[in-house]
């Protein structure tokens, strides 16, 4: 054991020697290591400055905004949007053009929003946007429908709805002045629905009747013209003045973003009208009309009153349609009328053609005046030159 402790543990002189040699040399490395480092000059780059500069006011920004998110979110109280003027709508964070949309929106919509679902609609109100006020909007999620208790459930079968007459779309719940409705947005369309996407775009067929019938409706979801008509009308900013829309050709309203097929459905939409829009409401309702379209539109159309571009053509169309009543012999069933004869009355060969539509629609014949009344077609001054001659089996 002697032996091994000596062997293992016994240091000479000239050992501890370098052993204390190489303590000093480290300890001299540190010190002139560290002196080093402290005269050292670490200067930033050019580049190291900006991203630093960048970085810091990101920080800030950041910090700013969330203080704000947060201070807005504390501010909020309970509110019905139909009582909120611009001023209330730029507290909220709107800018100043999307509180003037939302205000625009809200009189397409029938001058107040009804549920939480039908301002959800309004185009500059984006989802993240939406489920921060939601909690606050004092509307139900859903527009309330009354049911008369008495009314039927609707049994669905497979349909085509270019082959319901308006009876047949009472049928399926809906109310005859409804009925009337689509049988007339039929017309618009080129007397067809073409897919259901066109069915779905009618003002008043609603997204829970549309959801119900979908699955029973035998056409196709889409066809490449509903894609064309969904694109925003036109990509280019557009300097528009007042104009009067009852006297815009297809070229006007292709100036003004509408494509050339676009242009052409809304002059056969005022045709179908009588040849005149009488309201904003109206040119509304045309369905190649987005309501984002419609809101561009909306501030800068006017109706001119006392036109004498509209009333000579109107009174030119009259004189070439008007049927006096002496021309008028014996009374007539509309029913039996072939599209000569509503010629010979003094109507167009399209609106003939109207007439006759209108009527197969309606499973073959006109029941009474009021019926024939409805048709796009005849016009009030129109059917109060017929209606002594007619008479129904």
């Amino acid at each position: 054991m002697k032996y091994l402790k000596k062997y293992f543990f016994h240091i000479t002189k000239l050992q501890r020697l370098g052993l204390y040699i190489v303590i000093i040399m480290i300890l001299l490395f540190e010190v002139v290591q560290n002196i080093s480092f402290r005269n050292n000059d670490f200067s930033l780059t050019e580049a190291d400055k900006l991203f630093l500069k960048e970085y810091s006011s990101s920080l800030a920004t950041k910090k700013d905004f969330s203080y704000k998110n947060r201070q807005l979110k504390d501010s909020i109280s309970p509110f019905n949007p139909n009582d909120f003027t611009k001023d209330n709508w730029l507290s909220l964070g709107f800018s100043d053009k999307q509180a003037d949309i939302i205000l625009k929106y809200k009189k397409i919509v029938g001058g107040e929003f009804k549920s939480k679902e039908e301002f959800s609609k309004c185009y500059v109100i984006d989802e993240e946007k939406y489920q921060k006020l939601e909690p606050y909007l004092l509307l139900p999620s859903k527009k309330e429908v009354n049911k008369d208790v008495n009314t039927p459930s609707v049994t669905y079968k497979n349909f085509n709805p270019n082959d319901l007459p308006q009876q047949g779309w009472e049928k399926l719940g809906f109310s005859a002045k409804q009925a009337e409705i689509i049988m007339k947005y039929k017309q618009i369309l080129g007397g067809k629905f073409t897919s259901k996407e066109q069915l779905k775009k009618c003002f008043v067929v609603s997204d829970e009747k549309y959801l119900e019938m979908k699955p029973y409706i035998l056409l196709p979801e889409k066809i490449k013209q509903d894609e064309k008509f969904a694109i925003k009308q036109t990509k280019a900013k557009i300097n528009y003045s007042s104009f009067d829309p009852n006297l815009y050709t297809e070229k006007d309203w292709q100036k003004i973003g509408f494509t050339s097929k676009q242009a052409e459905t809304i002059i056969k939409y005022k045709k179908i009208l009588g040849g005149k829009f009488t309201s904003k409401d109206q040119l509304r309702k045309c369905y190649v009309i987005s309501d984002e379209k419609y809101i561009e539109l909306e501030p800068y159309i006017t109706f001119t009153t006392n036109n004498e571009q509209i009333e000579k053509k109107s009174e030119t169309k009259a004189n070439e349609n008007s049927v006096s009543k002496n021309e008028i012999k014996n009374k007539f069933n509309p029913n039996d009328l072939t599209k000569e004869e509503w010629i010979k009355l003094g109507f167009s060969e399209k609106q003939a053609n109207t007439i006759l539509n209108f009527k197969k629609s309606l499973g073959g014949e006109f029941k009474d005046a009021q019926t024939l009344k409805k048709c796009y077609a005849i016009s009030d001054d129109k059917f109060k030159e017929i209606v002594p001659y007619l008479y129904f089996k």
